[in-house]
């Protein structure tokens, strides 16, 4: 939401103090500055997964997401082919709220992008979450399929940040799809397939810490399996 004295608002309808177009130090991080930069870990990646590692430059801090570690077939063949898609959704989405902003590209195995501190919902237990998150889960979902990106894994509530502020940030954008492009008819498709799976993630939570918010449109979503997901189903025989 815009402002014309404050700019961007938050998701509580204060004004939002992000980085907008200020000064971006990350646009020139190389490997190199990786590990003199890096203040933490955020996740440290096993197997084919990536590294994540909290850096700062020039007092602003950012988040690197590094498959540089992972193994060296995977690293070469599948790797790049992820982080390009998780940029290209992060580009797509670029000043959505609740959306961390990409930074930039390192290189082929690593990008930049905006630091977001907060709490997975994944670690909330029954009763641990208030009302008014729910909503604001739904509507950073519907933000981003508006313009036309579906994320993907939400059935991992991991990927759902709470922030002090009590925002929601969606990250991980790595099964990310993105539709509404021109001669691209199958992508289009599939988005819109993605983005119905998407919306089931209010009801799914709901289910884990607030079932006693469950409405029956709720439980009709999570009951009826989308199209993708029953081939899905057919495929694995389950």
């Amino acid at each position: 939401m815009m402002n014309d004295e404050c700019g961007m608002m938050n998701q509580n309808g204060d004004c939002k103090k992000g980085n907008g177009a200020a000064h971006n130090p990350f646009a020139r991080m190389r490997r190199r500055d990786i590990k003199k930069r890096t203040t933490g870990i955020i996740h440290r990646g096993r197997g084919y997964q990536s590294s994540v590692y909290l850096v700062e430059m020039e007092g602003q801090r950012g988040a690197v997401k590094d498959f540089s570690r992972s193994p060296r077939l995977f690293r070469r063949l599948v790797a790049p082919f992820l982080l390009l898609r998780e940029m290209r959704a992060l580009q797509r989405l670029q000043d959505t709220p609740g959306v961390p902003r990409l930074y930039g590209r390192i290189d082929r195995l690593a990008f930049v992008m905006e630091y977001i501190e907060g709490t997975p919902l994944a670690d909330f237990k029954m009763g641990e979450l208030p009302p008014e998150v729910f909503p604001r889960v739904q509507g950073v979902i519907d933000g981003i399929h508006q313009r036309g990106v579906a994320h993907g894994d939400l059935k991992r509530r991991s990927n759902l940040l709470l922030t002090p502020d009590g925002e929601i940030f969606l990250i991980d954008f790595a099964a990310a799809v993105i539709g509404g492009r021109r001669l691209r008819p199958l992508s289009n498709w599939l988005q819109k397939q993605m983005a119905a799976i998407d919306d089931k993630s209010v009801p799914r939570l709901k289910k884990f810490v607030a079932p006693e918010l469950l409405t029956q449109a709720d439980r009709d979503k999570l009951d009826n399996p989308t199209r993708l997901e029953k081939w899905a189903r057919r495929l694995l025989k389950r």
